[in-house]
C-alpha cells in the first residue's frame, strides 16, 4: 500500500501513527498537496493522506484510512458497535477524533493565512481559526482520556504535536494543566516518536 502523505501533515501522521502501531508497512509518498497538481490523478479533492491499495483503488479523508488500517491490521482503535453494549466507547472515540481533527483544520488553514502575503492576509479569518483551536483545547482540558488510546487520542495526539510544531509560542500548556500533563506521556509513545514532524 503507498500513502501519500507529507511531514508537516497533521492528518497523514494519524495514518502514519495507525500503521506504526500496527506494524503495517506503508510505502510513503512525499507530496506538495498545495502545489503538486498530479495529486489529483491520486484524490481528486488533491488533499494528502490518500492511501493507494494493492488492487490501485484509492481512500482518501484521514477518519477513512484510519478506520481501514484499523480493520485489515486488526486493531482496536474504533470500538466495536455492539447491540448488548448500547453505552460503548466507539461514539466518545469518535468524537474525540472529530474534536482533534477540528483543531487540526483550524490550524492548518490559520498556518495558510498567515503566510500570505500581508495584503492578501485576512485578520477575521485568522482570529476565526484561533478561536476554533482555543475553543477545542479548552474542551479538550475537561477530557478524561484513554488507556490504551483509540483513535481519539491518536488524533488529538497528532493535533497537539502540529501546534507545537507550527504555533509554538501559542503556550498552550501553561492554560491546560490536565491536557498537557496527558500529553506528556502520550508523545513517548514510539509511533509518536517516529513521526514527528522535522523542525520548520
Amino acid at each position: 500500500m503507498k500513502l501519500y502523505t507529507n511531514p508537516a501533515s497533521p492528518f497523514a501522521r494519524k495514518c502514519r501513527v495507525v500503521a506504526h502501531e500496527l506494524g503495517i508497512k506503508l510505502e510513503e509518498i512525499v507530496v506538495n498537496a498545495r502545489d503538486d497538481e498530479s495529486l489529483r490523478a491520486i484524490n481528486p479533492l488533491k488533499k494528502i493522506p490518500a492511501l493507494v491499495l494493492d488492487d490501485g483503488s484509492t481512500l482518501f479523508d484521514s477518519p477513512v484510512i484510519c478506520e481501514y488500517l484499523n480493520e485489515v491490521g486488526g486493531g482496536k482503535f474504533f470500538s466495536p458497535a455492539s447491540l448488548w453494549k448500547p453505552v460503548s466507547g466507539r461514539w466518545k472515540a469518535l468524537g474525540l477524533q472529530a474534536l482533534g481533527d477540528g483543531i487540526m483544520d483550524a490550524a492548518v488553514a490559520c498556518r495558510y493565512e498567515v503566510i500570505q502575503s500581508e495584503e492578501r492576509r485576512n485578520p477575521e479569518h485568522i482570529a476565526r481559526y484561533k478561536a476554533t483551536i482555543n475553543a477545542g483545547l479548552d474542551a479538550l482540558e475537561r477530557v478524561t482520556f484513554n488507556e490504551p488510546p483509540t483513535i481519539g487520542e491518536i488524533a488529538v495526539g497528532c493535533a497537539l504535536g502540529y501546534l507545537d510544531f507550527r504555533y509554538g509560542d501559542l503556550g498552550w500548556r501553561q492554560t491546560h494543566p490536565r491536557l498537557a500533563a496527558w500529553y506528556e506521556k502520550f508523545a513517548q509513545y514510539p509511533s509518536m516518536l517516529a513521526t514527528t514532524p522535522p523542525s520548520p
